[in-house]
């Protein structure tokens, strides 16, 4: 079993997209993302048969897509998705770690309104915090993939 190298899955954490899945192969330590239209089409009656109908990019994704959901599923384990991280939450640690009262305020009273994402992300780089966000936000995601390690019985490596 290969080590996991703790960067890749922070990597993978930061692009988390809604409807897709992303594997870790525990053997070969490679990344399977699969968005839910490719369990779909895996799991069509005749896909053995139709797969010969997708461009040969794709056929090879969705026989690695097959592999995983009938060959090799002890072999994957699931990333932490967007039910399993909620960057709302490490918005509001971030807050707290604040010193400056007028600039807390001004991050508080983005969240929890329509477009807080885009105006919380706006109002960083107004009060100058944008940095300070981001490496607070990969050390979160960090913290995240070396308990999903661990819990998964994983070797890893910083």
């Amino acid at each position: 079993m290969k080590k996991v190298k703790i960067q890749k899955i922070v990597d993978e954490l930061q692009m988390r997209i809604m409807d897709t899945t992303v594997y870790y192969n525990k053997i070969t330590g490679e990344i399977l993302n699969v968005q839910d239209d490719d369990f779909r089409i895996v799991e069509e009656d005749d896909f053995e048969n139709d797969i010969q109908n997708y461009p040969e990019w794709q056929r090879e994704h969705l026989k690695q897509v097959y592999d995983l959901l009938y060959n090799d599923i002890d072999n994957y384990i699931a990333l932490p998705n967007n039910f399993d991280i909620k960057d709302s939450d490490i918005m509001e640690e971030f807050i707290e770690t604040i010193s400056d009262n007028n600039k807390k305020y001004q991050l508080r009273n983005c969240m929890w309104q329509k477009g807080m994402y885009r105006k919380f992300k706006d109002k960083l780089i107004y009060i100058g915090l944008e940095n300070e966000y981001y490496k607070f936000y990969d050390e979160k995601l960090k913290e995240i993939a070396i308990k999903w390690c661990k819990e998964n019985n994983l070797e890893y490596e910083e």
